[in-house]
């Protein structure tokens, strides 16, 4: 006897408009204690944190390199490769791991990626010229590991997070990881120059490879938590149906459709504009007195200086994460974004009709807000809200899409903004151009957030939960039965 058809676990039709879904009378979006499943915090947000700190370091680590005498500087081409690598490696990573957490668990998918970024790490540090090709290749191929692992735990450590608790502030509390583990690269780097400060060969080849090699201490440690995890009670209750064997986009309705449109276009949009953040680095460095003044530095200080300028940007924006996740439970996701686009854009608008005029403290002021409003607003949701808006079934995979695309735009916005900034043939300025180009972008992210988002994404997945609950004992009802011989 064959066994009962489920019926899929939430129509179109029930989630079309949030606002439809739940009165307001019913429990809240966020409970007054802020619980946290510290089991699954562990799982997902330290190996997030760790995916970060490796993404942040590899700038760091080539200039130590290229000022370290027995590796020598590098080409034009092994330097954009070797920083680009990282981030060809995430897209495929994202989408790959996004599809193997759906199909075959939460846990198989972790500890894939885990040992990926394990061995890349490794890998990374252990980097040495082989067969007459440089270190620099050699480095690249092992990044390109690296950024496979680091990209699957986008999709995973959202999904995770999404399915330990009801509570949406623990996926923000995931994605707050980030913040440090960008503050963790340059600490590392700093601590390695302390232990390590003369400027031979020996010393200097310790601080790169020690950096680089740091990220597989708490991938190591990290390893027996994931390998006696267990996929999350949600996931294993959607399993339960055939779904996962369809295409994506078959799975998905013209709700979902809508939906997919918006997490990924404004993730897209978001990572083309903040990179106009660092095309404005230099400048704020400058204004900061964190740039050397033209003087001839040591290897061991110009490796120093970047290190700081990094931690500088590092806490400019930390308070962005801390303010956030504060504000979820008042404002919402959405909100949050839009208010987010929308200060990026007046900001960066600011900075380009007074750029030149302004003072140095001003222009700081501005750059720090720049950073604030983007991981209080669009940095922060464009990472919460695909675990939000879909199913369990389709959850990694639709988050894996949307990291893709932000990737995708990361590296549009890196092509155009340099192309504007090498134009040859201007006689002012490009920058007030860059941050024009900001403005736009973040007004369109605006726009989208607006056409495609939910007026409450947290209403959406609290009715995700429900009638997945419900879908689940029905079909359980059903198996009984079937095994009785009903």
């Amino acid at each position: 006897m064959t066994a009962p058809v489920m019926p899929p676990i939430v129509t179109e039709e029930e989630t079309s408009f949030a606002s439809d879904l739940l009165t307001d009378d019913q429990e809240a979006d966020y409970p007054d204690n802020f619980r946290v499943s510290w089991g699954s915090f562990v799982v997902a947000g330290v190996g997030f944190m760790v995916d970060q700190y490796n993404l942040f370091v590899i700038g760091t680590v080539i200039l130590a390199m290229s000022v370290t005498p027995d590796v020598g500087p590098y080409t034009q081409t092994e330097g954009a490769v070797t920083r680009a690598i990282k981030l060809l490696g995430a897209m495929f990573g994202q989408l790959t791991f996004g599809w193997v957490a759906d199909a075959l668990g939460r846990r198989v998918a972790c500890l894939l990626t885990l040992m990926l970024v394990l061995v890349g790490a490794l890998g990374s540090s252990l980097s040495a010229p082989v067969l007459g090709i440089s270190i620099y290749w050699c480095l690249s191929v092992w990044q390109l590991v690296l950024g496979v692992g680091v990209g699957g735990e986008y999709p995973l450590s959202a999904s995770m997070s999404r399915e330990s608790t009801s509570d949406l502030r623990t996926v923000g509390l995931t994605f707050c990881m980030q913040g440090f583990g960008f503050i963790l690269g340059p600490i590392v780097v700093l601590v390695l120059l302390y232990l390590f400060p003369s400027n031979t060969s020996e010393d200097l080849n310790i601080v790169w490879r020690g950096a680089l090699g740091f990220s597989a201490i708490p991938a190591a440690l990290l390893l027996y938590p994931r390998y006696t995890m267990h996929n999350s009670s949600s996931y294993d209750k959607a399993r339960i149906t055939d779904r996962y064997k369809k295409p994506l986009l078959q799975q998905l309705g013209r709700t979902s459709r809508r939906r997919l449109l918006g997490t990924a276009g404004c993730w897209f949009l978001f990572d083309v504009s903040f990179y106009g953040n660092s095309i404005l680095a230099t400048q704020a460095f400058a204004a900061m007195r964190l740039t050397a003044d033209g003087n001839p530095q040591s290897p061991h200080d110009q490796i120093a200086s970047a290190a700081w300028s990094l931690l500088a940007v590092a806490l400019l924006g930390l308070p962005g994460y801390l303010v956030a996740l504060s504000s979820l439970p008042h404002m919402g996701l959405r909100a949050m974004q839009v208010t987010g686009f929308a200060a990026i854009s007046v900001v960066f608008s600011l900075i380009s009709s007074q750029y030149g005029r302004m003072s140095d403290t001003t222009f700081v002021v501005l750059y720090g807000l720049t950073f604030f409003f983007s991981n209080f607003g669009p940095n922060f949701t464009t990472f919460v809200l695909p675990a939000v808006l879909f199913d369990t079934s389709t959850r990694a995979r639709c988050h894996g899409v949307s990291a893709a695309c932000g990737k995708l735009g990361g590296a549009v916005g890196v092509y155009v903004m340099s192309t504007m900034m090498e134009q040859k043939d201007r006689t002012t300025s490009p920058i007030p151009d860059v941050c024009m180009f900001c403005a736009f972008t973040s007004a369109a992210g605006l726009l989208l957030t607006i056409l495609c988002i939910d007026r409450s994404p947290e209403r959406v997945a609290r009715s995700f939960d429900r009638k997945e609950h419900r879908a689940f004992v029905r079909a359980s009802a059903g198996y009984q039965t079937l095994e009785r011989g009903g």
